[in-house]
């Protein structure tokens, strides 16, 4: 049985070590950051059952920490409990103002602590299980998802069955390829969604023993995209070697497609997409995703989360917004490294640095 989890944000060392043992003793997973900012790089790639924070602590605070966290789709609904010696006399309603489910001062007795972690993973396990499924948002972005396909499938499938005798070959061809192309989008957006669910669980395995072909999974990739863009092959401009990676070959596929389908999708078709690579150091291989398309905005890049689109309304995207989230987790939890640089109007380069077998 999986253990409840904890992320402990505490700057004094002996009292984080302190409160670490004693939760664990107690049979929780728990993971440590000195600060807020440490705690949010803990978070790309580990979400916990329940945050314990410190107000006062350098870098990041754990005001500035919560209010993060409360613009994020994903994190805002984890119970959230300071821990601060810190004395004011409404320092307890302003954290509730803010969306602090809990406030216990230092000193305090570790039954109390551990009634009120009790109480709060409970309730957070029973809202999470009563609805355990992303946000479909205003637009009913989800259903969408799901009946454009399927309409596109079933579509097809009644106009062959009725017109069968007047298609030729070429026409029912062409009714196959739709029907295949409808599905793919299917299994994609179920497969995104299955993945979201287990990553925000924690409940998917990430084997460091695990290795890959970069070279062999860019192929797969490169006709997985052949048809539904045209002349694919001709705007990727391709410099990678053949090298082995420490990473899962399905989540390197995963990657590579989403972070190259988005490539395409919002560059010219008469621009180039760039896909290059080289050794970084003897650990790590570096690999650039490089279009010269519309970019990102730069609040739109402090911003990128699961459900998040931009200009969706303007740009008609398929997908519910999950690619990029994904694929940025996926790298981290492989141990990789992953950043952006975009300017609105140019263009885009996602760099990620892979973990190298040795």
């Amino acid at each position: 049985m999986n253990k409840n989890r904890i992320l402990l944000v505490e700057d004094e060392i002996n009292l984080r070590e302190t409160i670490c043992e004693y939760l664990k003793h107690e049979n929780y997973d728990v993971v440590a950051a000195e600060n807020g900012q440490e705690a949010l790089d803990i978070l790309d790639y580990w979400i916990p059952d329940l945050i314990l924070c410190d107000i006062m602590m350098p870098v990041m605070d754990g005001h500035q920490f919560q209010e993060i966290l409360m613009q994020n789709t994903t994190l805002n609904a984890i119970p959230f409990i300071f821990l601060t010696a810190k004395k004011e006399d409404n320092i307890r309603e302003k954290c509730i103002y803010d969306g602090v489910d809990e406030f216990i001062s230092k000193p305090f007795k570790f039954d109390e602590l551990t009634k009120m972690v009790n109480a709060k993973i409970k309730r957070f396990k029973k809202i999470k299980n009563s609805y355990n499924n992303i946000y479909t948002g205003s637009k009913n972005v989800f259903l969408h998802e799901i009946n454009t396909p399927l309409n596109g499938i079933l579509g097809s499938i009644e106009l062959l069955i009725e017109n069968e005798e007047s298609f030729d070959k070429d026409d029912k061809a062409t009714f196959y390829e739709a029907i295949k192309i409808s599905g793919e989008r299917l299994n994609r957006t179920m497969r995104n969604v299955i993945l979201f669910q287990n990553i925000k669980n924690n409940s998917i395995e990430f084997n460091e023993d695990e290795q890959s072909d970069l070279l062999g999974c860019f192929v797969k990739v490169r006709k997985a995209l052949s048809p539904y863009y045209e002349n694919s092959k001709k705007r990727l401009r391709v410099d990678i070697a053949t090298i082995k990676l420490k990473m899962n070959p399905e989540f390197l596929e995963f990657v590579l497609f989403e972070l190259i389908d988005n490539a395409l999708k919002f560059s010219n078709t008469t621009k180039q997409v760039s896909v290059a690579g080289s050794i970084y150091n003897d650990k790590y291989y570096e690999l650039n995703i490089t279009d010269y398309g519309i970019g990102f905005k730069q609040e739109e890049l402090k911003s990128i989360e699961p459900n998040k689109q931009f200009d969706r309304d303007q740009m008609e995207q398929q997908g519910l917004g999950l690619g990029l989230y994904l694929s940025r987790i996926v790298v981290l939890k492989s141990k990789g490294l992953f950043s952006i640089v975009s300017k609105e109007g140019e263009g885009t380069k996602i760099t990620l640095l892979l973990p190298i077998a040795l």
